[in-house]
C-alpha cells in the first residue's frame, strides 16, 4: 500500500528531478529495493523533465523490474504513452518485455483495452 500511494504521488506531482547522475550506476543490476528507488527517480524525471537521456536511464531501470506487480499498468502506461514527445524505441521495446511477463498486467490492459485501441485509430503519439 505504501509502495501504491508513493507512485500515486509521483504520478500527479511535480518533482523536477534531473537523474543523469543514475547513468553511471549498473542499474540493470541493483538490489530490487535500490532499482524500484532508481525506477520511481527516473519516472519522475521522465514526466518532468522530458529528455532523450532520461528515458535512456528509464528505459534501463525498467529491464527485469517488478513495478507494474505492484501497481496499476494501464494507468502507468496512459500516463508513459500521453507524453508530449516521441519516445525512442528502447523504452516501448522494454515496456512490451515487461508489461507481458505477468497475467496481472495484461488483465489490467485489456480492461482498458478501448481507450488504447481509440488512440491508436486517432494516430497518437506514441500509440
Amino acid at each position: 500500500n505504501i509502495l501504491k500511494s508513493e507512485v500515486s504521488t509521483i504520478l500527479n506531482v511535480s518533482i523536477n528531478y534531473e537523474c543523469d547522475k543514475l547513468q553511471n550506476l549498473p542499474l540493470e543490476n541493483l538490489p530490487p529495493v535500490l532499482k524500484l528507488a532508481a525506477t520511481l527517480l527516473a519516472f519522475t524525471s521522465v514526466f518532468t523533465l522530458p529528455s532523450d537521456q532520461n528515458v535512456v536511464i528509464l528505459a534501463r531501470c525498467l529491464e527485469d523490474t517488478d513495478i507494474f506487480k505492484y501497481i496499476d499498468t494501464s494507468l502507468l502506461l496512459k500516463k508513459i504513452l500521453d507524453v508530449k514527445f516521441e519516445l525512442p524505441s528502447c523504452l516501448l521495446e522494454t515496456l512490451a518485455i515487461e508489461l507481458t511477463r505477468h497475467l496481472k498486467m495484461l488483465t489490467e490492459i485489456e480492461k482498458e483495452i478501448e481507450h488504447f485501441g481509440a488512440k491508436i485509430q486517432e494516430s497518437a503519439g506514441n500509440y
